[in-house]
């Protein structure tokens, strides 16, 4: 018996003790990240993905981008073609030449002229819920290699321009007197959406009576805002009839709801505007938190934003706006389709709505803009 105790607690204790000390180590350097034990990571790497390495268009396990080693081995070629890369910590990749925006008079603004080609990348690296983007000018030619990685682990190009405002163009092209403005940041603009996908352009299709115009800007806060509202204000003076502000959850980083409702308040006042409407779109962590808000994940603790969403909707409606609370239609599409996962194909990532998520809103808002029509 104890020729193979002995033996047994030995092994024990020189083998077993340190490993789950090197696997304790690993959860801890690993921070709030969720993530496998390092044997499995290992496994993973040596013979999972390995075996995954060659391209099948017929199994999207083989189209992911899950280390970043393989999206590492890329940054050279994306930096000499122009290619930026959103939602990444690579900020070597960001600069002015590539850039969507630029600041003006202290606001942040989207540069006129822009051609931008756009579209995800399939990725689990850093957030799956906010997936890395890649855009370049569309006129540039890509190698070879970068058009076969783009094919890979790219999802849906798009087209994103601009007009000599720098504003996104609203299609089909329309012009009037009478204007409806759609400001506020990303969600507005449309990110990863095509020209003719747009909540601008998707009223416009269905309204040719009005010109749309949009403002929204990626990456804006409230005072950007409220200068392209400004500017606009100027550009078309006594034109615009009506403003729809899309509020994303983040401006409550740059302004309290007070200061938000009041000052779209003396706008509207200022420049004789009929109506304005306001559209709450929250983050999809407060949508269905029962599938995004994972134990581990670095958006578990997301702020709910409760308290700040009840105190700007109270005062939006005080203040005599149209107030579209974006979660009454996540509700409704989880009901629709009888699952908890229905309202996620109702955004594009963890903010922006998808082309579902246009077609949900706009006949709402047409009716919120129009009423009788």
């Amino acid at each position: 018996m104890r020729r193979v105790l002995f033996p047994f607690l030995a092994v024990l204790v020189g083998v077993a003790l340190p490993y789950f000390a090197v696997e304790g180590i690993y959860s801890v350097a690993r921070g709030p990240r969720a993530t496998t034990s390092l044997t499995y990571d290992l496994f993973r790497r040596w013979i999972v993905d390995r075996r995954a390495s060659s391209y099948d268009p017929h199994d999207p396990t083989t189209q992911v981008i899950a280390e970043p080693s393989q999206f590492k081995a890329m940054l050279g070629l994306f930096k000499e073609n122009g290619v930026a890369i959103g939602n990444s910590p690579f900020w070597g990749l960001k600069n002015d030449a590539v850039a969507i925006n630029t600041e003006e008079d202290g606001c942040k603004t989207q540069k006129p002229g822009l051609r931008k080609t756009m579209a995800f990348l399939k990725s689990n690296v850093f957030n799956p819920f906010d997936q890395l983007t890649y855009f370049y000018d569309s006129d540039r030619h890509l190698p070879s290699r970068l058009e076969a990685f783009f094919r890979r682990y790219g999802f849906r190009r798009v087209n994103l321009s601009t007009n000599p405002h720098g504003e996104r163009i609203t299609l089909p092209i329309v012009s009037s007197n009478d204007k409806i403005l759609v400001a506020g940041d990303s969600v507005a603009n449309g990110v990863m959406l095509d020209d003719t996908e747009t909540i601008a352009s998707q009223l416009q299709a269905r309204d040719p009576a009005h010109q749309y115009i949009n403002l929204g800007i990626s990456g804006a806060g409230a005072s950007d805002i409220q200068c392209a509202l400004d500017k606009a204000a100027k550009r078309y003076a006594g034109q615009i009839r009506e403003v729809i502000y899309m509020l994303c959850e983040n401006d409550f980083e740059t302004a309290t709801p007070k200061e938000m409702v009041d000052w779209l308040d003396r706008f509207r006042k200022e420049h004789d505007i009929g109506r304005v409407v306001l559209v709450y779109v929250p983050f999809v962590y407060n949508v269905v938190p029962e599938v995004t808000r994972i134990i581990g994940h670095t958006h578990y603790n997301f702020p709910t934003f409760r308290e700040e969403k009840a105190e700007l909707l109270t005062a939006a409606r005080q203040a005599g706006f149209t107030v579209i609370d974006y979660i009454d239609i996540t509700l409704a599409e989880q009901r629709a389709v009888g699952s908890q996962f229905g309202p996620l194909a109702l955004y594009l990532d963890h903010t922006h709505l998808s082309i579902r998520g246009v077609e949900r809103l706009v006949p709402i808002l047409g009716a919120a803009t129009r009423p009788g029509v």
